[in-house]
């Protein structure tokens, strides 16, 4: 028995055993899968990249804008120090020595006290070379200007007349004047107009850290601002001359093109993502370089993700067509040892199948098979037993038997011709009914699969729609945020246009102060030498006079740049809150969509159920037809071999009627023998 089905397995080649049919074909919707991850997995880490790369540019714009606002506000608090009068004439050479020390001791304790009070300045120096210079901390030498000039920033500085210019901490300037550049990080250097004075502010660190810090991207990227001297000051609360970007071919184009931007270059070797935005009228720059692989981790999960499913996929295919191969090959060799024992002639063999598919059924036919032919070899036996009997009484009805032979061999043969014709349409439509049971099976798995798949795409839809919730909420709270931002703003250039009514009043008293010293000074002159004394005191009232008149034109000028940069921020924040509300249209119509394709994905699991139920009909259908063509196809083989024996004896009796009685002795052996092989069979 085990050598039979060794032989039997080994007689079908590898490539065409069902297992190795099975397998292969569970492959190909596992293919479908993997091309589905790659060009899932490409598609998302593209856009993934995108939106990183946009989101690090907008942020870099966002922190030059901040850190042009912030050194421009701490320039407009002093830039009232560059129109003064008094300093203009102090600088110049103007005042005698006694009035200049007295202004020079009073504006020197007014700027100390107003360093003291902001937080982002730490030394402020006017110097100059008419005059000592006026600083919140010592200097080295008297001609702090003169030494001052001499440094390449300096004379940058004094030939630049009314521009401002923006240096580093690291230069020849520090050593040059005696101060401390660990102690201020950004310098802000412009000339006082004609005076021939040059000012210099001095900002603290936290000004750059804590503007940069947050443009860190993780471990070997570099963010850095670079001043107009090549000073470059980094996240991490370090500066170097010349360092990361200066000594770089792509920074100098960068910087030559005046204008923010992102191109991926090569550094020591590595590729990075290079981004840049210029800020203070384009003396100072934003840079940043982050490793490509940083940006690539992004989109890691995705592929990640995609591997370890595409890997279930073929574990799950391999291992379901592997066991459904085993359980119809383990059937197969079962049925084939049973026949190979009907053949040997016992025909006790009843077939069973634990399966409830069409190996039930193919052992059900088989059972019906042995069934019939073990009803047959009963009644042949009875026959020849009979035929004994009948053997005595042929001879006397020898002479009949011709005459109705010849009668019946005419309607056999009729009968044989259709009856071949029969089996063999039979045979035919045996062979299309196994093609179409293989092809409802075909289309039965297929249509689970894509059952599966559905189901499965409609949760991810599911999903996917609870995230667009959670960021069209998220998107309306930041429009809610912009609105307020603007709100705020306009508050704030209302409560600057109220500050003007005072500088208007304070002019008024100006006027009538002035008025007050020209009659205070008449009625001095008439009282001649006793009213000297009162005419000095006039004209301090008048000198006071024109001070308040011209603080009150700084402070208007002040409150008009205030106005222009609240507009302007204001019309920042109306781009954001365009884009928000964009955003926002875009967010609702990717809802949409997606509700849209979860409506289209349940009616194809309703289509899918309706074609699932009618294959499992046409395959009960197919059952029913294939048990009466086969039943056809056994009565037809029957009748078919029944008649050509009948044929070819009516056919003898008829040319051997002479020697009937010879005849009748051969078919008692004949009938002898019959019912000895008959007895061989195991009924």
């Amino acid at each position: 028995m085990g050598d039979n089905r060794k032989q039997s397995h080994g007689s079908v080649p590898v490539y065409r055993q069902l297992r190795t049919k099975l397998i292969a074909s569970f492959m190909v919707p596992v293919l479908c899968i993997i091309v589905l991850g790659i060009v899932s997995y490409r598609q998302a880490s593209k856009a993934i990249i995108n939106s990183y790369e946009g989101s690090v540019q907008e942020t870099m714009n966002m922190t030059s804008q901040y850190m042009s606002l912030a050194i421009d506000r701490v320039r407009s608090d002093y830039d009232l120090y560059l129109s003064n009068v008094n300093l203009s004439r102090y600088f110049s050479g103007q005042l005698d020595e006694h009035d200049g020390q007295v202004l020079a001791s009073t504006y020197s304790k007014e700027i100390t006290r107003n360093v003291s009070n902001n937080p982002s300045v730490n030394n402020l120096y006017f110097l100059s070379g008419n005059r000592p210079s006026i600083a919140t901390a010592a200097l080295a030498g008297e001609d702090a200007y003169s030494i001052y000039t001499a440094t390449p920033e300096g004379a940058l500085a004094d030939a630049g007349g009314s521009a401002y210019f923006l240096f580093g901490n690291i230069s020849d300037a520090d050593t040059a004047l005696g101060t401390d550049s660990s102690q201020y990080s950004l310098r802000v250097a412009e000339r006082m107009g004609s005076s021939g004075a040059i000012m210099l502010i001095d900002f603290t660190q936290d000004v750059i850290t804590d503007s940069i810090s947050p443009l860190y991207a993780g471990e070997g990227s570099y963010a850095a601002l670079i001043t107009q001297d090549g000073t470059e000051f980094y996240s991490d609360g370090t500066s170097a001359k010349n360092g990361i970007f200066g000594s770089s071919s792509f920074y100098e184009k960068a910087a030559n093109s005046q204008e923010s931007g992102m191109q991926y270059v090569t550094y020591n070797g590595k590729a990075y993502l290079f981004l840049y935005s210029p800020m203070i009228s384009e003396s100072a720059m934003l840079c940043m370089l982050i490793p490509e692989s940083t940006i690539l981790a992004q989109a890691s999960g995705i592929k990640t993700v995609a591997v370890i499913l595409v890997v279930l996929a073929v574990v799950i295919a391999a291992l379901l067509g592997y066991f459904l191969s085993t359980r119809i090959n383990g059937s197969i060799y079962y049925i084939l040892r049973q026949l190979k024992k009907v053949s040997d002639g016992n025909l006790t063999i009843q077939l069973k199948s634990k399966s409830k598919d069409e190996f039930k059924l193919l052992a059900e036919g088989v059972n019906s098979m042995t069934d019939s032919m073990k009803t047959l070899i009963t009644n042949v036996t009875e026959a020849g037993e009979a035929l004994n009997l009948a053997a005595d009484q042929v001879t006397s009805s020898s002479q009949t038997f011709v005459t109705a032979a010849e009668d019946i061999q005419g309607a056999i043969s009729e009968i044989e011709s259709g009856v071949t014709l029969l089996d063999e349409n039979s045979d035919d439509c045996l062979a299309q009914m196994d093609a179409l049971s293989g092809k409802i099976g075909d289309v039965t798995d297929g249509t689970k699969e894509i059952i599966s798949l559905t189901q499965s795409t409609g949760t991810s839809i599911t999903d996917g729609i609870s995230s667009m919730s959670v960021l069209t909420d998220s998107t309306k709270k930041t429009s809610e945020i912009t609105d307020n931002v603007i709100r705020a703003i306009q508050s704030l250039s209302d409560k600057s246009r109220s500050i003007g009514q005072i500088v208007e009043s304070i002019n008024s008293i100006a006027r009538e102060t002035n008025l007050l010293s020209l009659n205070a000074s008449i009625e001095a002159a008439r009282a001649g030498e006793s009213g000297r004394g009162f005419a000095v005191v006039a004209e301090q009232i008048r000198q006071l006079a024109d001070q308040s008149s011209q603080s009150a034109g700084q402070i208007q000028v002040i409150i008009d740049e205030i106005a222009k940069m609240t507009d302007a921020v204001v019309d920042i924040a109306r781009e954001a809150e365009s884009t928000v509300e964009f955003q926002e249209k875009a967010v609702s119509q990717t809802t949409e969509s997606f509700l849209t394709m979860d409506k289209q994905v349940h009616s194809l699991l309703d289509s899918m159920s309706g074609i699932s139920e009618s294959m499992q009909n046409m395959e009960s259908a197919r059952s029913t037809t294939l048990n009466a063509i086969e039943s056809i196809s056994a009565i037809s083989a029957e009748t078919s071999a029944g008649s050509s024996n009948v044929n070819t004896t009516v056919s003898a009796q008829r040319d051997a009627i002479r020697t009937l009685d010879a005849a009748a002795g051969t078919l008692q052996q004949r009938a002898a023998e019959l019912t000895e092989l008959l007895h061989k069979f195991t009924i």
